[in-house]
């Protein structure tokens, strides 16, 4: 069973930072409108999506015919590759795992393309893109990379992306956390003329801290595929509650800068304090901060009311790293002085 961050049973008595989602929470108007869905929840939501892709193609961008909806980025995740059917995918590790699961339902072949501690967990270009080969048909990239909180630029994509194109290969890429970087647009690769072999994913889960709420969406050029994405769901995929708020959620631009801009100043801050009490290979990128340690922090800071990700149980990560959400200063200081008496410790 995959493990992801957040553990409501302990919530009630401890800090999540376990989970990246926005710490300024769910912005008034869309719980007003989640509201709204919920009182139309006696009746069937309509099948089609109709005006959610209209105002997330505005949202984006593109155009409608290429946004494709469903209940979570892990069910877009899921209708893509059960609409590909790939025999064999590539995957970097560490990296997020809920890839695997859709892929192990389809009895797709998994070949990981190891990144190395030494080298802070770091795709090198030219050794990845020969690994991508004719019987690779798909290949899964996140950016940033959760959990190592890698952020890769346009360049580095537009080659994988090209080298995907001379494979034939789809390119899967999740762009679920990009809202929180400063220059996201700069970043992000979607684009109205992208090319036909990528998939952009995303959702509203954790800009709009709704993960209870399932809305997620995938972005593609090729409209054929979106055509079978959307032919291959379940009737009723996105709920009353989901269609309302994603809508809602599409007129919040200045709650996203305001995010952006409150995140990156509360992890400049987490990110000297980290240095400043001597925890080692901190990286922090999004809304989230990679870090080691020792193993047993998980279980100190669950003592302590913290609860962290602890990434051991990821495909190829040594012991001793963590991951931790960007939260509000107050909680922010709390998790610093655990931090410190876990240090006083070692």
């Amino acid at each position: 069973m995959i493990q992801h961050g957040g553990n409501g049973f302990f919530q009630n008595t401890c800090i999540d930072f376990s989970a990246n989602i926005n710490f300024l929470g769910i912005p008034d108007l869309v719980m007003q409108a989640a509201r709204s869905g919920l009182m139309a929840a006696v009746q069937s939501p309509q099948e089609s999506s109709g005006s959610l892709e209209e105002h997330i193609a505005q949202w984006e961008g593109v155009e409608p015919a290429h946004v494709f909806c469903s209940n979570g980025a892990s069910e877009v995740v899921k209708g893509l590759v059960q609409v590909l059917q790939p025999k064999k995918a590539l995957l970097p590790a560490p990296g997020f795992e809920e890839y695997l699961r859709p892929l192990s339902m389809v009895q797709c072949g998994i070949t990981y393309y190891y990144t190395k501690e030494e080298d802070d967990f770091l795709i090198p270009l030219d050794d990845f893109l020969a690994h991508i080969t004719q019987d690779i048909d798909l290949v899964f990239c996140c950016n940033p990379n959760n959990p190592t909180a890698t952020l890769y630029d346009q360049e580095f994509l537009q080659q994988v992306l090209k080298r995907c194109e001379q494979t034939n290969t789809m390119l899967a890429l999740d762009e679920c956390c990009l809202d929180f970087v400063e220059n996201a647009q700069a970043l992000s690769m979607h684009e109205k003329n992208a090319d036909k072999r990528l998939f952009i994913i995303k959702d509203f889960t954790k800009m709009f801290a709704m993960p209870g709420i399932r809305l997620g969406y995938g972005l593609c050029t090729d409209r054929a595929l979106i055509e079978k994405l959307r032919g291959n769901l379940q009737p009723w995929c996105v709920s009353s509650v989901a269609k309302k708020a994603g809508i809602a959620c599409t007129k919040e631009q200045e709650f996203v800068q305001k995010t952006v801009q409150e995140t990156a100043k509360e992890r400049v801050w987490l990110l000297e304090q980290l240095n400043q009490i001597g925890i080692g290979k901190v990286k922090g990128e999004a809304n989230m901060i990679f870090f080691k340690s020792r193993p047993g922090l998980h279980a100190f800071g669950m003592m302590h009311g913290i609860i962290l990700r602890d990434c051991s149980n990821l495909e190829g990560m040594p012991q001793g790293y963590y991951r931790i959400a960007v939260r509000s200063r107050e909680e922010n200081e709390k998790l610093i002085e655990v931090l410190k008496q876990w240090q006083s410790q070692s």
